[in-house]
């Protein structure tokens, strides 16, 4: 077998295992085509720690848990048909509004594919050899090899407890296909990468149609919502290249952390946008260190966004459903750090620098890391004054509150600065061989953020705002969801 049919034959087995759970939270929408390997992805990462934690083959894990959550999907719908996924997706569009969408996943499908030609060059990172692409086979071992493989302290590679959703990704895909090599991990996770990318930039092409469904003349954010969602691909691209096609991870929890924060706090708050925003979180989080500390932060303001919207008065589900959302989340995500702090495997325990050390790495830190923060000189200015000029068009546009995606850069940047300063590894040597790579979150959250006022701006040459839904569409869409678990819990009507 190839290597490109093998890339495909394990995309589409983490595709069909995914399916169904986003279809059921996201409907029909062209960003659950993107979506959909990824939640796949989740559930390998997933049967990975159960496979660690219980023992039993990952394979059986990995089929088992697709197998329940299909399952759990379609008594749902049995029980409940208007829980179905066209309840989900349902949104009064007009015949140029479908046509926006089909363009706009064409149009961002093909950047994406540009930006891959990467992978003609068959090369694999160092850390993508070293790391990566080897633990796949210890996932595929015994139980009783896999813990000795995590804990044994005689290899120097020391990161063995980074969280495990790209070696299980990789792991399926050999296990599947029979071809146990490097150079497949590397094309699985690249097709991860641009599957995280497309439904970040569908984002973009989404809060453009839900823009031009509020104006009276929407042309204007439609082509926005395009033509940004294209140009950001485009500069992602550059910003991750040469990692988004040699097999390291730092793309792939930027980008989904990115997305996560497009639809969790940049666009409208509905049901859909927090579904999505759920699977790019877990994905951020499973994948790296850096990740999880982001994807944490993202939960917790997701969840406060959502508590805003609703407000702590009135009906309780309103408000206790993103906190069981946000707890299960969390949970998830704290199960594969907890297992490995409690095997003692390499890499579990964070080594603290003595404190007369840390105001130097601070300092080092920082000058090394402003060279590649420069679009922080656009983005600050900018979005201060769209703040001031067009707060108002935001408003009425559906996007949310630009404080929440400045928050989220924050905690990203100070999640990846706060590891340069607090190891115990030579600060110098250490940002000259990562800065590159670990800044790679805020550096896109920025340019998120300028897409997202572009459209906004766009939104305002459309005409006046008011002709759509009005802006108390948050706390309708709040209500709707949490009549809808209430009723699956048997409170309510």
């Amino acid at each position: 077998m190839t290597t490109f049919l093998a890339t495909a034959a394990a995309v589409c087995t983490l595709g069909a295992a995914g399916l169904l759970p986003v279809v059921a939270g996201v409907g029909w929408r062209w960003y659950a085509v993107p979506l959909a390997p990824l939640a796949g992805a989740v559930l390998a990462a997933l049967a990975a720690t159960a496979s660690s934690t219980f023992g039993g083959a990952l394979m059986s894990w990995f089929v088992g848990l697709g197998a329940s959550a299909a399952a759990a999907v379609f008594g749902v719908w049995v029980v409940r048909p208007d829980l179905g996924p066209r309840s989900v997706s349902h949104v009064s569009v007009g015949r140029t509004d479908r046509l926006v969408g089909v363009a706009g996943f064409v149009l961002v499908v093909a950047a994406i594919a540009w930006s891959l030609r990467g992978l003609r060059t068959p090369t694999v990172g160092f850390d993508a050899r070293a790391l990566w692409v080897m633990r796949p086979g210890w996932f595929l071992q015994s139980h009783h090899q896999l813990l000795i493989d995590l804990k044994t302290r005689d290899l120097v590679l020391t990161q063995s407890a980074y969280p495990p959703l790209v070696s299980a990704s990789a792991a399926v895909a050999w296990k599947i296909t029979g071809l146990h090599t490097a150079r497949l991990g590397v094309t699985t996770v690249a097709v991860l990468n641009a599957c995280a990318l497309a439904a970040a930039a569908l984002a973009v092409v989404e809060c453009g149609r839900t823009a031009a469904r509020r104006v009276s003349r929407g042309w204007p954010a439609w082509a926005m919502g395009v033509v940004g969602a294209v140009l950001l691909v485009v500069v992602a691209a550059g910003v991750t290249e040469p990692f988004l096609t040699n097999g390291y991870a730092d793309p792939l929890w930027s980008l989904a952390a990115v997305g996560a924060t497009a639809f969790g706090l940049q666009l409208r708050s509905d049901p859909s946008a927090r579904a999505a925003a759920v699977v790019l979180v877990l994905v951020a989080g499973m994948t790296k260190n850096e990740g999880l500390v982001t994807a944490i932060a993202l939960v917790v303001l997701v969840a406060a966004r959502s508590i805003g919207a609703a407000g702590l008065r009135g009906a309780w589900t309103r408000w206790v459903v993103p906190v069981v959302v946000a707890g299960s989340e969390l949970a998830l995500l704290a199960w594969w750090p907890i297992l490995m702090k409690a095997i003692g495997a390499r890499g579990a325990t964070s080594s603290f620098t003595a404190s007369t050390d840390l105001a130097h790495r601070t300092d080092a830190t920082i000058h090394g890391m402003s060279p590649y923060l420069h679009v922080l000189v656009l983005a600050v200015p900018l979005s201060i004054a769209g703040g001031l000029a067009l707060h108002v068009v935001r408003r009425n546009s559906g996007a949310g509150n630009d404080g929440w995606a400045w928050l989220a850069l924050a905690t990203g940047l100070v999640a990846v600065g706060g590891a340069l300063v607090t190891g115990s590894g030579a600060i110098g040597p250490w940002i000259l061989s990562t800065v590159h790579r670990i800044t790679e979150y805020p550096i896109l959250q920025a340019w998120w953020i300028i897409g997202t006022w572009a459209v906004v701006a766009a939104t305002g040459l459309g005409g006046p705002t008011g002709s759509g839904p009005s802006v108390a569409d948050d706390s309708k869409a709040q209500q709707e969801l949490a009549d809808s678990v209430a009723g699956l819990a048997g409170v309510g009507r």
